[in-house]
């Protein structure tokens, strides 16, 4: 990455985010750095103090969106902001009938909204430049459905498929928007997910393994925030960065099987697709 960046980025307190802001930091970038609880970040802040603004941010706070942003381009003047990035998240592990409702409406705020509030305030500062980078961390589960995650899942199709559309509106701005599809990355987001560990009887056969898999996957996933945060550097760095960036091996795995499945459904009923056409 050696041309000068400016950045902000949502979620910065642990994982994924944190990673990311203290890598650009290091390559001398400036960086607005946000998380609920700013004091997280004081390390960061004291490690780069000429290049580093941390500021408070709860994603579901309209008012904290607001000043959070004005504060940012404040501070950033003349340069302006090249590059968003939407991480702020959380997960939730239940099967859909045993969810909690309060729960995952508080997920979707965080997962979605947040992603898309944010979004839509820097916009107008972004379209007035012509130029920059938004990139939102969704997931894998933002591809392909998975037994368990059915809402998490929903929050992050539904985040993908607005950044998708996004693209199509901004690109003619000079605006690149990339999505970011995780598999399992060495985080928090397992353990601290609310998660519905009763299983009812009928779901025991797919529950049982699931939780297995679940409560021995901290600490022994794959991927690591570091790796990732590289990854995203080398994206912003591209001068076509990809609208869909699949991260790590079970997510490239999971992509090709969704699209394979795809494609055997697209074929095996493309009679009875296209007589729908007909009047």
């Amino acid at each position: 990455m050696d041309a000068h960046h400016t950045w902000f980025i949502t979620g910065c307190s642990t994982g994924i985010g944190r990673a990311l802001a203290f890598a650009v930091a290091a390559a001398g970038h400036r960086v607005v750095a946000t998380a609920r609880r700013p004091e997280t970040l004081d390390e960061l802040v004291v490690t780069y103090p000429q290049t580093v603004l941390a500021l408070p941010l709860d994603v579901t706070d309209p008012g904290q969106i607001e000043a959070a942003r004005d504060a940012a381009l404040e501070w950033l003047g003349d340069e302006g902001l090249d590059v968003l990035v939407n991480n702020a998240g959380i997960g939730y592990f239940s099967t859909i009938e045993e969810s909690e409702q309060a729960d995952v409406e508080t997920m979707m705020d965080i997962n979605f909204w947040g992603a898309a509030n944010v979004t839509r305030a820097f916009l107008p500062h972004l379209r007035e430049r012509r130029a920059g980078n938004i990139v939102t961390v969704s997931s894998i589960a933002g591809v392909r459905g998975s037994a368990g995650l059915g809402y998490y899942c929903a929050t992050k199709f539904a985040v993908s498929g607005f950044m998708e559309a996004l693209a199509a509106e901004v690109a003619h701005l000079g605006l690149r928007v990339t999505v970011v599809e995780p598999g399992p990355i060495d985080t928090l987001w397992i353990p601290s997910g609310k998660k519905q560990h009763h299983v009812a009887p009928d779901y025991a056969e797919v529950m049982e393994p699931y939780w297995n898999r679940i409560d021995n996957l901290p600490g022994n996933q794959p991927g690591t925030p570091e790796a990732l945060a590289e990854a995203v550097v080398t994206l912003v760095a591209s001068p076509e960065p990809p609208l869909h960036f699949i991260a790590g091996k079970h997510a490239l795995a999971g992509t090709r099987e969704k699209l394979e499945r795809l494609g055997a459904d697209v074929d095996a009923w493309e009679e009875l697709t296209v007589s729908v056409d007909r009047r």
